[in-house]
């Protein structure tokens, strides 16, 4: 069957995010701790980072292997990690975008490729776990994403389950984010500020890009004229 590619033209019964390259801006954080662990390891030169960012949405210990650098090295990724939050920062605009759904009383999750324990230190970090109803980490599932497991899980979580995945929406930066939510018969939407370029996210078939977060706010906000959607194009 064709996924599901049209945004609801009703309120969304639940909204659920992706983490790295949507809510916050983890970059430089990432590339001080994935340069902890080259130095570890003793690999020479400088970490080929800008590889290491084509792999997001994955559990690190996946990313790790596309290196041939084993799980053992993970725990020095997430201490230098933890070290750094103060490169943790939430993108412009985010936090407004959160407090407007929470507002409407639209339930909000995160389904990432992080573990559950950096994902939630990463969000307080940044100020905006409280905003959130559920967050689920690539931890607290057998299969990663592009499986629909983990965005299965999150709504699943949310309040007013299982009512709550019936409009739902899910806001990724990645090709994984957007295979997930086909995968899960969920409408998608690119986050155009994150990771990937606009055309190798439009050639995942969303059902919407936006540019910036506050694009996103246009799109996920009720409507004058009564509860809905706004249109945002694709394209």
């Amino acid at each position: 069957m064709t996924p599901p590619t049209s945004l609801p033209d009703t309120p969304p019964g639940a909204v659920v995010f992706d983490l790295d390259g949507v809510l916050l801006d983890t970059t430089e954080n990432m590339r001080h701790a994935f340069a902890a662990v080259w130095a570890a390891a003793g690999r020479p030169g400088a970490a080929p980072f800008e590889s290491f960012l084509t792999h997001m949405g994955a559990p690190l210990h996946v990313i790790l292997e596309k290196f041939r650098l084993t799980a053992d090295y993970a725990p020095v990724y997430a201490a230098a990690s933890s070290a750094r939050l103060d490169l943790v920062l939430p993108y412009p605009g985010v936090t407004e975008v959160l407090r407007t759904l929470r507002t409407a009383g639209v339930p909000v999750g995160v389904a990432t490729g992080k573990s559950h324990q950096r994902a939630v230190e990463a969000l307080r970090s940044g100020g905006l776990y409280e905003l959130l109803d559920v967050v689920v980490g690539s931890d607290q599932v057998s299969l990663p994403k592009p499986d629909a497991e983990i965005l299965h899980t999150a709504l699943s979580l949310l309040p007013g389950a299982p009512h709550a995945g019936e409009r739902a929406v899910f806001i990724g930066d990645s090709v994984l984010d957007l295979r997930c939510g086909h995968a899960a018969r969920v409408p998608t939407i690119a986050a155009g500020w994150g990771q990937s370029s606009r055309a190798t996210l439009l050639a995942e078939g969303p059902g919407a890009f936006a540019a910036t977060p506050r694009d996103l706010a246009g799109l996920l906000a009720l409507s004058p004229a009564g509860p809905g959607l706004r249109e945002v194009p694709v394209g």
